[in-house]
């Protein structure tokens, strides 16, 4: 498969299932969203994994004794499936946390998680800020977290309903409350 990071995989009238992203050559990263191909970083750089990292950490360590799950990336998170096989939405963001234990599967997650962040990485602003946002909005994940690597902002969506509610940006140093698990916030630095 020919990659091209960030944007839609080669042909982009053809919808892929999770049965054809299995039969994919291993070692290549794909996620796939509303059954569209899109080439991952092959490696994340050093700022993106501090960042990732710090805000999995400091997550965890949070959350130790309570029934919520916290991973971190290479996981696999299937979304819109009725029947695993079939799912054409497969992702893989940064950090997220599950409270249902029932969604954690061998293989991955299945069904939403309650908190997604996603640290930018080159070529992928538009995808994160973009489709999916909007992923992640259809399948009802709570909260959504887009961090910059170099500057430290951190995007906020909070979903309200069925929308996420107006972003909200925070600058590095400024705490940024979570609305998933009270009490906790996270500092970008």
């Amino acid at each position: 498969m020919e990659r091209t990071e960030g944007s839609s995989a080669l042909k982009p009238d053809k919808i892929y299932t999770i049965e054809d992203w299995r039969s994919w050559p291993e070692g290549e990263r794909w996620e796939l969203i509303d059954g569209r191909a899109f080439a991952m970083s092959p490696s994340p750089k050093v700022r993106h994994q501090e960042r990732a990292g710090s805000l999995f950490v400091q997550l965890s360590n949070f959350l130790e004794g309570h029934p919520c799950r916290v991973f971190m990336a290479p996981l696999d998170v299937f979304l819109d499936e009725e029947d695993a096989n079939r799912a054409a939405t497969v992702v893989e963001p940064d950090v997220l946390a599950v409270f249902d234990p029932a969604k954690i599967g061998e293989e991955g997650i299945h069904g939403a998680p309650d908190f997604v962040a996603e640290v930018l990485s080159d070529g992928t602003a538009n995808r994160d800020f973009g489709v999916k946002k909007e992923l992640y909005e259809r399948n009802g994940v709570r909260e959504y977290w887009i961090i910059h690597p170099e500057t430290g902002t951190v995007f906020q969506y909070i979903l309200e309903g069925e929308l996420f509610m107006p972003l909200k940006e925070h600058r590095r140093g400024v705490p940024v409350q979570s609305a998933v698990f009270p009490g906790y916030s996270w500092i970008c630095v």
